[in-house]
């Protein structure tokens, strides 16, 4: 990862979380003849928190940060160091918790975590597309 491809992750990441917001809005996602929609929410939203953690592992990796202790660990890392914000840190643990364990939740719940993670996803993006943009001014910001 660095700040030349991110833009296309970036992009990439944005209407996968717009796609997850229409999913997760449709009372009807887990009715039969939706099911098909709901199984893409559930494989967008591993596909999203994957690539947050990884992205945040990346930017950890590269300024030397504490090594996480475990997935959920990446983001109080990277909020210890003021790349994302404190604020985020819950919603973004929440998603990296739920991530080993998605196929034993209610269908219910995840729908609940998906809508609750969502807007984490994108203030979390928003927070790694200004470290990025640091990154290509020559500012480094956080470290």
């Amino acid at each position: 990862m660095n700040v030349h491809n991110f833009p296309n992750i970036r992009e990439n990441i944005k209407r996968n979380i717009a796609e997850i917001k229409s999913i997760a809005s449709d009372p009807s996602v887990l009715e039969p003849p939706h099911r098909k929609s709901f199984d893409r929410g559930v494989y967008l939203f591993q596909s999203i928190t994957k690539s947050m953690i990884d992205i945040g592992n990346n930017i950890i990796i590269a300024h030397g940060y504490r090594t996480p202790l475990n997935t959920a660990d990446v983001f109080i890392s990277l909020a210890e160091h003021n790349v994302i914000s404190p604020g985020v840190v819950p919603g973004m643990k929440k998603a990296a918790i739920t991530l080993p364990k998605i196929k034993n939740q209610p269908e219910a719940e995840l729908i609940t975590v998906m809508t609750t993670c969502v807007d984490y996803f994108s203030r979390c993006l928003g927070a790694y597309d200004m470290y990025f943009k640091k990154r290509v001014t020559g500012d480094s910001g956080g470290t």
